[in-house]
């Protein structure tokens, strides 16, 4: 059994390893046979970023134009030494015509061809990092500078799990606060010691369950986690609601006020306002002062 586990993890693993270098490249194309010009990989050298980032808005990449020149310099000679280590098969396939289309729409004009994965990444350099990025680095305790953006985080998570060793340490962490308080409102008991991905396996297995029943927990907890989100951004919070960044338990104890008192969390998930006004209520000092 332990050994099914171990095998059901790793692949995980790899999915999501690979999903966090291929989001963005899948999100704004379509499938495209490759050009004959870049047909025969050999042959094929990335080019120079220089020539290509002129028309680019200078503000945004000033900062971003050195990294991207050393980080393309890197994927070429990992490309000559056939190590896809950090960047994907599909890293070196051609850029679509979608996310020509795309670059084009934000001013940045290509003049010489770029590759798939170059071209995925000057478009995330304009996405923030998703809940994964920022999860695997605040892990590994790596600094998150206020401008990181998307794809400097996907390279700072490939040069990591390059090391086995962390990639295991990230397999065998703790289950997180949040898996705990799914798993207690499911009803799912965990063994002394589980890890992150061991939890999930066993919380999904009793979501599938409750799913096939029609149990309507299973729509309740997707309102009290949309909640959670929403109620996670410190920045939104301040500008918006004026309180600081509550605790997922605090967040929970209000919930189940607010339930206690005749509100759903479906209504709650609708009515955010009155879950910020139940939190103050239960703990005053979250307020801002202005």
């Amino acid at each position: 059994m332990m050994g099914v586990i171990i095998l059901i993890v790793t692949a995980a693993f790899i999915a999501a390893a690979v999903y966090l270098f291929k989001r963005s490249a899948d999100r704004k194309q379509t499938a495209e046979p490759p050009s004959s010009a870049a047909s025969s990989r050999e042959d094929f050298d990335l080019p120079e970023q220089k020539k290509n980032l002129a028309p680019i808005r200078v503000e945004r990449l000033a900062d971003d134009n050195q990294w991207l020149e050393e980080r393309w310099k890197l994927a070429e000679e990992h490309r000559k030494a056939g190590d896809r280590s950090i960047f994907p098969e599909w890293y070196y396939d051609p850029m679509t015509s979608s996310q020509k289309k795309w670059l084009g729409k934000e001013g940045i004009q290509v003049d010489q061809p770029l590759t798939k994965g170059q071209a995925s990444d000057l478009i995330d350099l304009h996405h923030p990092p998703s809940v994964q990025q920022l999860e695997i680095l605040r892990f590994f305790k790596k600094p998150l500078p206020d401008d990181l953006n998307h794809t400097r985080a996907a390279h700072e998570i490939a040069l990591l799990f390059r090391d086995p060793e962390k990639q295991r340490s990230w397999l065998r962490r703790p289950a997180s606060q949040l898996q705990r308080e799914r798993a207690r409102f499911f009803g799912v008991k965990f063994p002394k010691g589980v890890t992150e991905s061991q939890a999930e396996l066993l919380i999904s297995d009793k979501v599938s369950v409750l799913e096939e029943k029609g149990d309507p927990r299973v729509d309740e907890w997707d309102s009290i986690e949309n909640i959670i989100h929403r109620l996670s951004d410190e920045q939104d919070l301040k500008e918006v609601f004026s309180i600081k960044k509550p605790g997922i338990d605090l967040i929970i104890t209000a919930l189940e006020r607010l339930r206690e008192e005749g509100q759903s969390y479906v209504q709650s998930e609708d009515n955010i306002e009155s879950v910020v006004q139940k939190l103050v209520e239960l703990k005053p000092d979250l307020k801002v002062n202005s």
